[in-house]
């Protein structure tokens, strides 16, 4: 997947409801209510933090692009998308920020030391300099060699099999394959950096990481589900088991044990604002939220009927037609998806 077609894809799904920088926070991994709202909201889960370091000028280059191609106009504070951007077809990602949360880059380190050590030390050169510095992954490293018993060349052949199987078994195509490759390093063979890697493929820096991001994830998804116990442990504390934010899962904490939300933002010492923010993500990500202890099951109704009959999600247009409604009640009914339990 290259990133236009992220953008497009980003755009299509908030087509006319959201502003030209949303997709650009979205794919930072800003954890804002607005964000992970949306992510609900537009099933973007795919999407989320896959590029924390994106440069502004890199995206607004992008989407400069999109406007010279006549995918998208403006339309006052939002943008929509054009008959022509409805037309392009896109094919499915194995992107999945939502599980990964930017931990691709913990196991892409881990497995890059990994690789640079057995390199060296089985061809018994045991001085160099590791290419990761992070002390706590180098320590990991450290950890895991003597697990496996790493002077046992069985074991080095083993994880060797193992990397090559599994990431045959990715479903991309081999040159993304061979990015991820040319990022690791062994003896007098240096991992490539990004520009060299998008200079040799003639290719924006951009649209080479985004396909070494989605391979990496489909990699790591191989791994998760295969047989491939030697490599599944790089994988620790990497899968983020909860589809909440940990600051979320914090205020579920409280609101299991009986707290109400303003007691919860006095408690964790945070706005009201910013709790509700978590009480929305609550209710998108848990089937069993009672909703029906923050509104009437008729005001309910109500806003997910004008949502629906207007087709949009845009809380200052349901405002105008539900005005006795808060806009906190009107992101909690969104968020359900318009099912109650």
């Amino acid at each position: 997947m290259l990133f236009e077609d992220i953008l497009i894809t980003l755009l299509k799904a908030v087509d006319g409801e959201r502003t030209i920088s949303s997709p650009y926070h979205l794919l930072k991994g800003k954890k804002s209510g607005q964000t992970l709202q949306d992510i609900g909201y537009y099933k973007l889960h795919p999407y989320f933090g896959i590029l924390p370091k994106l440069e502004k000028d890199v995206y607004d280059r992008a989407v400069q692009g999109l406007f010279k191609k006549g995918l998208i106009v403006t339309d006052g504070e939002v943008v929509r998308m054009t008959e022509k951007a409805s037309a392009v077809k896109l094919a499915p990602t194995l992107l999945n920020g939502w599980k990964f949360r930017g931990n691709e880059q913990l196991f892409m380190a881990r497995l890059s030391l990994l690789v640079q050590t057995l390199s060296h030390i089985h061809q018994n050169s045991r001085v160099f300099d590791p290419v990761v510095i992070a002390e706590d992954t180098q320590q990991w490293v450290k950890n895991y060699l003597k697990k496996i018993n790493y002077r046992d060349s069985a074991s080095c052949k083993n994880i060797k099999e193992g990397i090559v199987q599994s990431l045959n078994a990715v479903e991309v195509d081999e040159s993304n394959k061979m990015i991820v490759l040319q990022r690791l390093s062994g003896l007098k063979i240096g991992g490539l950096t990004w520009e060299q890697i998008a200079r040799e493929e003639s290719r924006s820096i951009i649209d080479i990481q985004v396909q070494a991001v989605e391979t990496l994830h489909g990699w790591m998804e191989v791994i998760e589900k295969g047989d491939f116990p030697l490599l599944r442990s790089l994988l620790d504390g990497v899968i983020q088991h909860s589809a909440l934010t940990e600051t979320a899962r914090r205020t579920e904490g409280y609101f299991k044990n009986g707290r109400t939300l303003e007691e919860i933002a006095a408690l964790r010492g945070l706005k009201t604002s910013t709790i509700e923010d978590h009480f929305v993500e609550l209710a998108m990500n848990d089937p069993g939220f009672d909703i029906l202890g923050f509104m009437e099951a008729s005001l309910y109704a109500k806003i997910i009927a004008v949502s629906r009959t207007q087709n949009t999600k845009r809380l200052r247009d349901i405002k105008e037609n539900v005005p006795e409604a808060s806009y906190f009640q009107i992101r909690l009914a969104l968020a359900t998806k318009g099912e109650i339990q």
